[in-house]
């Protein structure tokens, strides 16, 4: 979810004396932000001999915001050092999070919040962790950076760091394209010390010719403070229209940080605020198929299709993980795995599509 990530007193105080002394304008952002491409490739992971995706069967999709691996809600943000994590804690997670994954059997895995390094979670390379674990069922992968500099002065947490995108698939990937997100930060000369939102999108070969298009995203948290979310959402639904409009195979899964249509009024009151009443979603429902979808929360059993949680942190009480597809592609056995809370702040949410009936 990565909701507080304000600037601390150190920080600003790093920021204030960059500027004073003429710096924070151009040399910070430029050589210890992080800077990509609004377009570029990413490195693929895939042994020789991986098959193509198979059109004669359902193709198990699962997303999942695992929190760089930290167990329940984690505000590394706080002083309170009693709450930092052990590296034992890391370790005894990725053994929980491994277990989940294997049961629930994907052929394509997405993952947001994966460390690459950070000092929080002790420099661990968490991709590596993950894979190490899983390559015997998921051999190729992808990742894209998008929270990335190298160095933040943050108390506590001074250090390099790197969070990524993570896209583990049981067949062939071809390439994989990063695609920057419009920033939504008002602060322009620090947009390059936050996360840069990004699509991964991975392409893989359909045993019939044709590819599917898996995009993986974590969009920032609306509602306070940072600037608006609405260039950031148009800018996926655009990107996705034109997939549509070439009927392109693909699916959108993630943590979009958004609630869908309808969902304000079952918000907590601690939480209303956070999130706009007409959902930035309501194109997406309109124009592709979702996962929940709007039939499933309108009836009483919308609490089984609960994500996540982060203010009340007895409870799930958030619907803002997702898997989107086009309306000619169907699919089945939609679910969201609830899990004890601990695990992860995020639920994982499942689907498998039906690439063989195309409506």
């Amino acid at each position: 979810m990565i909701r507080h990530q304000g600037l601390t007193t150190i920080t600003l105080a790093f920021f204030l004396a960059l500027s004073g002394a003429g710096l924070l304008s151009f040399s910070a952002p430029r050589l210890l932000g992080f800077n990509p491409p609004k377009v570029q490739p990413c490195d693929v992971h895939c042994p020789a001999g991986i098959p193509k995706v198979p059109v004669d069967k359902p193709v198990r999709v699962m997303t999942w915001n695992v929190q760089f691996l930290a167990g329940t809600y984690y505000p590394y943000w706080a002083e309170d050092s009693s709450k930092f994590l052990k590296e034992s804690d890391i370790e005894s997670n990725l053994d929980r999070i491994i277990e989940v994954i294997k049961n629930a059997n994907p052929d394509i895995l997405q993952l947001q919040e994966v460390h690459f390094t950070h000092p929080v979670t002790f420099h661990k390379n968490q991709l590596e962790m993950l894979y190490r674990k899983l390559a015997d069922k998921l051999p190729c992968y992808s990742s894209a950076s998008y929270w990335k500099s190298t160095f933040i002065p943050q108390k506590h947490l001074t250090g390099t760091i790197d969070m990524r995108l993570v896209t583990m698939s049981r067949y062939q990937i071809d390439d994989a394209t990063q695609i920057l997100l419009p920033a939504t930060r008002k602060k322009r000369v620090l947009v390059p010390f936050y996360p840069r939102h990004s699509l991964l999108e991975i392409r893989m070969p359909l045993e019939n010719g044709k590819n599917l298009y898996a995009i993986n995203t974590h969009l920032d948290a609306p509602g306070i403070g940072r600037g608006n979310m609405y260039e950031q959402v148009d800018a996926v639904y655009e990107h996705l229209e034109l997939l549509t409009k070439s009927r392109k195979h693909w699916l959108l899964s993630g943590d979009l940080n958004l609630i869908p249509p309808g969902f304000h009024g079952h918000l907590p009151e601690n939480q209303k605020e956070h999130y706009l009443e007409h959902s930035l979603l309501a194109p997406f429902y309109k124009s592709f198929r979702g996962v929940p979808a709007l039939d499933d929360l309108s009836g009483s059993e919308w609490p089984q299709w609960l994500t996540a949680y982060d203010l009340n942190q007895d409870r799930l009480d958030l619907i803002i993980d997702y898997i989107f597809r086009p309306e000619y592609i169907g699919a089945t056995n939609s679910q969201v795995l609830h899990l004890p809370l601990d695990i992860s702040d995020h639920m994982p949410v499942i689907t498998e599509l039906l690439l063989s009936q195309e409506l």
